[in-house]
């Protein structure tokens, strides 16, 4: 019982120890000329903030088992999604693949989607 324990509380160390070093998400969105990135929250549930055309509040964020998720919602219009990334670890290519969307548009929708690779720096 107190192996399990040991181990247990070796694994929790060591993947609190993942997430203390600050890391930057970098994204390639496919079409696109300007890389979106952002610095991954040190704690989980935090969200990150990032630069865009048009001020973007995050809503949800996950990089967890695998996974990137984020999805961020225009600052004034809340209703109104900017930016929406989901993307999946590829261990061929040593990033997160994926799809994203984005609205570069100002009074009118301009959507822009297509595939995404996001790596971690």
């Amino acid at each position: 019982m107190k192996r399990l324990s040991l181990l247990l509380l070796l694994i929790l160390a060591s993947s609190g120890a993942t997430y203390a070093a600050h890391k930057t998400v970098v994204c390639h969105l496919q079409g696109m000329s300007n890389a979106i990135s952002f610095v991954a929250p040190n704690k989980i549930g935090d969200l990150p903030k990032i630069d865009f055309d048009y001020p973007v509040e995050v809503t949800r964020f996950s990089l967890h088992t695998d996974n990137l998720l984020l999805v961020a919602m225009d600052q004034d219009e809340k209703e109104r999604p900017r930016i929406f990334i989901s993307a999946q670890w590829n261990k061929q290519n040593h990033a997160y693949t994926g799809q994203f969307m984005t609205d570069f548009g100002g009074n009118e929708l301009q959507l822009d989607n297509g595939p995404v690779s996001c790596a971690l720096k």
